[in-house]
């Protein structure tokens, strides 16, 4: 009999594993708290590692033609000024620029309409024998051979496996806008990424000619908007930074800019219980600043798929996909940390001291965005 695979979460690694699970011949059916499917946010870069998966569930094709091809990665000063430039399209695979409702929808209408059930909100799980029953706060209860949380920073499943631990605040928010306008200084094909004094910004080509531009800035948690509104405290914070910036952020619709606090955990184990695992966010949440957080939460999907798959045992598939993912997450999250940890940089003296130091690093930067981005699933 077909194994069913209970999925909490229906964001990208939700429906990632779902199609997944799929392809790979067992029974996924995907549980989501919201109404409708749909994933906010903006862009995101989908490096070699993340279109290798693509590749695998078929999807590549289409998301190259929804988003842009990126070649390079690039580093300056708040001013302008160059301090690294990595080729990034070396690889078999390309770097897609891609708006996270794109990526989303090509995952989800992949799999039957049937196979997600919408407005279901997780409240615990209980073991009957060696199955496993999810309840939710409607009173709904549904029995599978496994369960597998992707719900999130905020994982109820999480809590429920391994208790109340909150993520841990890193000292930075993040401001995230998108437009139609194309400063004229943009380099065809590039990320290009700006290091000041505590803040950052960035900017990238998505498809159908969107620019999505990121901004970071140290601040306590859950800092409000300023008064005068976020994009205001924007133009005033980058106003004397390189010209694209303050423009790109005066043509961005205030409706259009979010923001969130950035979060991670230090990388533990165990995340996975018998028949019940964690994925992506909810087993190891990053900090943005390696642009991995989607693309890992894909190669789990396809990596469980694939251990299920292998063994029809879920105990012993969870074993055998958590002792796979686990140092190649974890050395992600440190990165992701360390990278935050020199942004987080004020003193005009140590600004000056970590852009010569990348200037001087570049060769060396390069081989360890190459090492991440060399891993297929």
């Amino acid at each position: 009999m077909m194994q069913t695979i209970i999925i909490i979460g229906g964001g990208i690694g939700g429906a990632a594993t779902a199609l997944a699970l799929s392809h790979a011949g067992l029974e996924p059916v995907v549980y989501e708290r919201t109404q409708a499917l749909r994933e906010v946010g903006a862009g995101i870069a989908l490096w070699a590692n993340a279109t290798h998966v693509l590749k695998n569930l078929g999807l590549l094709e289409d998301a190259i033609r929804v988003g842009a091809l990126t070649s390079n990665y690039q580093f300056n000063s708040q001013q302008g000024k160059e301090l690294v430039d990595i080729a990034i399209d070396r690889f078999e695979l390309p770097v897609i620029g891609i708006h996270r409702a794109e990526l989303h929808q090509l995952l989800w209408r992949r799999v039957a309409e049937e196979k997600f059930v919408l407005g279901e909100t997780f409240e615990r799980f209980e073991h009957r024998d060696n199955r496993v029953v999810a309840h939710f706060t409607s009173g709904l209860q549904v029995e599978g051979d496994a369960l597998i949380g992707a719900d999130g920073l905020r994982s109820q499943v999480r809590t429920a496996l391994l208790g109340n631990n909150p993520p841990q605040y890193r000292n930075f928010k993040t401001w995230r806008g998108l437009t139609d306008y194309v400063p004229r200084e943009y380099r065809s094909g590039y990320i290009q990424e700006f290091l000041g004094d505590g803040k950052g910004f960035g900017f990238m080509k998505l498809g159908q000619g969107k620019m999505y531009w990121y901004a970071a800035a140290t601040a306590p948690e859950a800092q409000p908007d300023a008064a005068m509104g976020r994009k205001k405290e924007l133009e005033i914070m980058y106003q004397d930074w390189f010209p694209a910036i303050p423009e790109l952020i005066s043509a961005t619709d205030e409706t259009q800019i979010l923001t969130t606090d950035l979060y991670d955990r230090p990388p533990t184990q165990p995340w996975s219980h018998q028949n019940i695992t964690l994925l992506g966010d909810a087993a190891h949440p990053m900090l943005p600043t390696m642009g991995q957080g989607a693309c890992t939460a894909l190669e789990d999907a396809y990596v469980i798929a694939q251990c299920l798959k292998a063994q029809p045992d879920p105990n012993l598939a969870f074993q055998q996909y958590e002792a796979l993912r686990f140092p190649r997450t974890k050395a992600i999250v440190e990165a992701s940390l360390r990278s935050a940890k020199m942004g987080e940089l004020a003193n005009p003296l140590a600004v000056g001291l970590r852009n010569r130091f990348m200037q001087l690093m570049g060769a060396a930067i390069g081989r360890s965005f190459t090492s991440f981005h060399a891993y297929r699933a």
